[in-house]
């Protein structure tokens, strides 16, 4: 089975073509035209995964790795499809999707063609690329016995598995969306059509279920049909709905739980691409407060959503069995009117909820804000005004939340109770014409439905009305998103590697007339800067604060839109790049208070730009540079070396340290091309000298930007 699932596998320098072909079987947009991808697999074995992420990265897509112990593959590769499977010989698996049974695995070979293959035949191959490490002391072993095929192989496979249960290994690679994409392929990409259609489906036969036995109950209490057939039949209707309760509850539980973890990949990757300006004006308590808001958006979002299209079937079951029912159009005409005058109540609501939420959002980022600035506060202000402010707030919000409060008492006492008499009342023609008392028992069942509808409806319209308010504050976060993912889209393959040097004649890094102004400035900042570096070069930038430095580094790492001019490296702009594979070929290490020390492990605040987590080779160059840059002391002192916490609740990193960590995280990303903006400012002279030597010697080609 190994040299057949060989033959289904595509070469590594394919793996471009292999994501294009299980992009389409999966029913994943992609770029009209398609990019060139790049074949040129990198040498160096550690740049794989960033050379296969930049292929996924031109196609609009992105892969996530499933980094997994080896006895546990099989069930990661269950989880892990539509993906990549890489194997030992420089080649990957596109494993499609599993089979119903689970038991076989749909691939797709380099014909394109669809294959099954058993699963257990892909996890073996999966696991293969750690067994080279026991696997020679097994085969010995197993030499001295006498066992013979098949037990020989399961003997093998079982003291593998015990050997390297432990051992990590990149399971498989999933091709998947990037956040950012638009929200119909998102929904496709999850099958939310189908599941809603099945979420009204059972719904719809839950309701059913529900008049039925209101008629078998009507037929067999009022009409002296009572007998145990009617009550067996009236207990199996009852019966149906616990395993039909079930499975609505699950399948709207799961769709929930993954457009909640869609969210929130959306929220994390548009605050991660904020424009640097914007972040800046934006002071604590408005990231804080819009933290709060993305949660209670999400929150409203799904249940009032999901609570409004159960409702609107609800009540569309209920007016059809009123038109046909004891009712007929007294009873539609009366739901009508009922749910036009809620109608009207609940846009009065939305408005009342908005001026709330309004008045709720000042007042937390007002209060975060005085509280962070509270002894600048105490210094300047005098004590009688320190609560004027915040007694006004108070104020505001307690009589918008008075008006609420009494407002949804309201609206939920007549959604919930107004309807039921009403609905009542409108079956009294039928009955005084002797209608017989099934059907009566039927008008009351959909009389009782069309109520509970329309509470669940009512309570879900104003969910999503609240959900919309608190969308304004975060709308710029999932902008921020999609021109992300679009700016990553359709560009070059994947970053070129790094012994892929331009020609001597060729500049590296070059700017042309570069003019640069921030939004809302009366001047330009930078005014027609050009630059020309070769590969290879030590450039010295100085200039007075103020002069634009920083934000000409800023822009030449791709934190800043360059405005105007030209910006090539490697004779590419960064359009055609992409942001990504830009950032990729350029490291940067900002000034000291736009840079940060995440709360996490040494690690991984040094490794933050490679794949984690970390090869054995990545935490032994991780460690040898700290040590070259005079964090070999620090090392010592800390318990768990570089596995040690820092940051807030950490181990805490003098200034100077900090600097050099930095450093250590710009040169660790094997960036083409190093900026480092007054990143030696916090050093003395002799570690300055220290630092110094290091970065000219690890630095392929290196930016300093200084003060004069």
């Amino acid at each position: 089975m190994a040299s057949e699932l060989k033959a289904l596998a595509w070469p590594l320098e394919r793996a471009g073509e292999a994501m294009e072909a299980l992009a389409r079987a999966a029913r994943m947009p992609l770029p009209n035209p398609l990019p060139t991808l790049s074949r040129a697999v990198p040498a160096d074995q550690s740049r794989v995964g960033e050379w296969m992420d930049g292929v996924a990265l031109a196609l609009g897509l992105e892969l996530q790795p499933h980094y997994t112990r080896h006895g546990e593959v099989e069930r990661a590769l269950g989880r892990a499809a539509p993906a990549l499977v890489e194997m030992t010989d420089a080649r990957v698996v596109a494993l499609l999707r599993l089979s119903s049974s689970g038991r076989t695995a749909r691939v797709i070979a380099p014909d394109e063609t669809v294959h099954e293959v058993p699963l257990s035949s892909l996890t073996a191959a999966a696991q293969a690329r750690v067994e080279h490490i026991q696997g020679p002391v097994v085969d010995r072993v197993l030499e001295q016995t006498a066992l013979e095929e098949p037990h020989r192989t399961l003997a093998r496979r079982a003291l593998l598995g015990a050997q390297l249960a432990n051992v990590y290994l990149f399971t498989a690679r999933t091709l998947r969306l990037p956040p950012g994409a638009r929200m119909r392929h998102h929904l496709r990409a999850l099958k939310a059509g189908r599941r809603l259609l099945l979420l009204f489906a059972v719904a719809a036969v839950i309701q059913v279920c529900v008049l039925s036995s209101w008629w078998l109950i009507g037929r067999g209490a009022f009409e002296g049909h009572l007998d145990a057939g009617w009550l067996w039949a009236w207990a199996l209707m009852g019966l149906t709905l616990v395993p039909l309760q079930a499975a609505l509850a699950w399948v709207q539980g799961s769709l929930a739980m993954q457009l909640s973890a869609l969210m929130r990949r959306q929220l994390l990757a548009g605050a991660l691409a904020l424009p640097v300006d914007e972040s800046r004006r934006g002071g604590i308590g408005e990231f804080v407060g819009r933290t709060f808001e993305s949660a209670g958006m999400e929150q409203l979002v799904l249940t009032g959503g999901f609570a409004s299209l159960l409702a609107v079937v609800d009540l569309v079951l209920a007016a059809s069995v009123m038109v046909t029912g004891p009712a007929g159009w007294y009873g539609l005409v009366a739901l009508g009117g009922f749910c036009g005058v809620l109608a009207v109540l609940v846009v009065r609501q939305a408005v009342r909820f908005r001026e709330w939420t309004q008045a709720r959002i000042a007042m937390t980022h007002a209060l975060i804000e005085r509280m962070l600035g509270h002894r600048t506060r105490l210094a300047q202000e005098q004590p009688e005004r320190w609560h004027e402010a915040e007694d006004q707030e108070l104020a505001h919000y307690a009589e918008s939340s008075e008006q609420l409060d009494g407002a949804t008492a309201r609206v939920s006492a007549l959604a919930r109770r107004g309807l039921l008499p009403v609905a009542i009342i409108a079956t009294l023609p039928a009955v005084l014409s002797g209608a017989s008392t099934a059907r009566i028992a039927v008008g009351v069942g959909a009389a009782l439905l069309a109520a509970r509808a329309v509470g669940s409806l009512s309570v879900g319209v104003l969910a999503v009305s609240g959900a919309r308010v608190l969308f304004r504050s975060v709308r710029p976060i999932l902008e921020a998103a999609r021109r992300s993912s679009s700016s990553t889209t359709g560009g070059a393959a994947a970053p070129l590697p790094p012994e892929a040097a331009p020609p001597e004649t060729q500049a590296l890094l070059e700017v042309r007339d570069l003019v640069f102004k921030h939004t809302g400035a009366p001047r330009a900042v930078i005014e027609r800067a050009s630059l020309s570096v070769r590969a290879g070069e030590r450039v010295l930038l100085e200039g007075p604060s103020g002069s634009g430095k920083s934000t000409f580094a800023s822009i030449l790492t791709g934190l800043r839109g360059q405005g105007s001019g030209l910006l090539l490296l490697g004779g590419l702009d960064m359009a055609t790049w992409t942001r990504d594979g830009w950032g990729a070929q350029i490291a940067g290490a900002p000034q000291f208070h736009e840079n940060h020390v995440v709360s996490g492990t040494l690690a991984m605040n040094l490794l933050l730009g490679r794949t984690w987590p970390p090869t054995p080779d990545d935490l032994n160059t991780a460690k040898a540079l700290c040590e070259e840059l005079g964090l070999g002391e620090l090392l010592a002192r800390m318990p768990s070396g570089l596995m040690e916490l820092v940051g807030e609740r950490g181990w805490q990193l003098s200034h100077g340290e900090q600097s050099r960590v930095f450093v250590a995280r710009a040169l660790l990303q094997r960036a083409r091309v190093v900026v480092l903006d007054e990143a030696f400012g916090a050093l003395d002279p002799v570690t300055m000298r220290k630092v110094m030597a290091c970065v000219e010697a690890r630095a392929s080609t290196l930016i300093v930007i200084a003060h004069p």
